[in-house]
Order: C-alpha cells, then structure tokens, then sequence
C-alpha cells in the first residue's frame, strides 16, 4: 500500500474490518496476542496503541478479532476512530470484498474510497456488486472515489497476468463508475 501511496507508514495505521481475521493465518501464524478494533470501545484504549507491526506491512496494523465478533460491536468501534486521540494521522480500512456489503453502514463515515485488486484474483461479479453498493451510500462522487488500483502480490505472480489484466479492464469497462487509477 505504500507504493500506491495508500499509506504514510510514519503517520497511518491499517484497520482490518472483519468479523474474524482473514489476514491473521498469514501475518500472525502462531496466533500471538493482538488488539483489535473492539478495544477501542474501553476508555482507555487509543488506536495507535492497537496497531503490530508485521513483515512487509508499511505501516502499523489492526487485524480484526481472531475469533468472530458481531458486526454491531465492529461498527461501534469503528465509529470511534475519528474521535480517538491519537496522533494517527489517518486510518486505512480494509474490507474483503467479500465482506463489502456487511460494513456498509459504516461506509458514510469514511472520506475516501478505493479497491485494491490483486491480478492474480479472477474478474468476478463481486466489483459490480461493490460498486452498487458504494453508489447506495454516495460514496462515489469525484472527492471520494480513489478508483481501482492492480496490484500484484510478488508471491502470487501468474505467467498469464497481462490477460488477467485486460480481462479485468474489460469487465470494468462495462462498468463506467469503476475507474481504474
């Protein structure tokens, strides 16, 4: 995220808003101790003090709960991240597509929208949808909407990645609302 210029890795923090981890099995494999976004609901709790630091990461990060916590719980806490003192400059969320539309209540909260899409991942009807979605809760206007940047993870690496890719341009093509940055 750093090389897209997503993150600030002396100032930012990344949020996993999850109802259990996704990233965890991979970042956190012997499943040590780390706070989640939940904590931020105990007054004593400051979202800079939330954040690990994990190999390759740019900037410090939140993953969600290890085991699954309610929806409700997550976007109470989500709430407060912009009222946390903390010098957090700014708090980047990362929802799975997947999970676009559980968390879209809390889309209104947030000041910009982008996708990051891993070539490797298969076109699908899942942008589409997401961009319903994000059209729903006005997220796409010109000051809010980042586009779709392609990224590509270095262990991931296709051989048929330039087809991927003009597959995927493809699809979006059809889908106008969704620009690629």
């Amino acid at each position: 995220m750093a090389e897209l210029a997503l993150v600030n890795p002396k100032t930012d923090i990344i949020l996993e808003l999850a109802t259990a981890s996704h990233f965890a099995a991979a970042l956190n494999p012997f499943n040590s101790h780390h706070e989640s976004l939940p904590s931020l609901l105990q007054t004593t709790k400051y979202l800079h003090q939330l954040g690990s630091r994990f190999k390759d990461i740019a900037a410090p990060m939140v993953l969600a709960p290890a085991q699954a916590v309610a929806t409700p719980t997550l976007l109470a806490a989500l709430a407060l991240v912009r009222s946390n003192p903390s010098p957090v400059n700014k708090a980047v969320v990362m929802v799975h597509i997947n999970d676009a539309a559980t968390f879209a209540a809390a889309y209104s909260e947030m000041s910009r929208f982008s996708i990051l899409w891993d070539i490797a991942d298969q076109p699908n009807a899942s942008l589409p949808a997401l961009a319903h979605i994000l059209v729903a809760e006005d997220c796409m206007d010109a000051q809010r909407w980042g586009g779709i940047h392609l990224c590509q993870h270095p262990h991931r690496r296709l051989p048929d990645h330039p087809q991927r890719e003009t597959a995927l341009k493809e699809l979006l093509a059809e889908f106008p609302l969704l620009s690629i940055a």
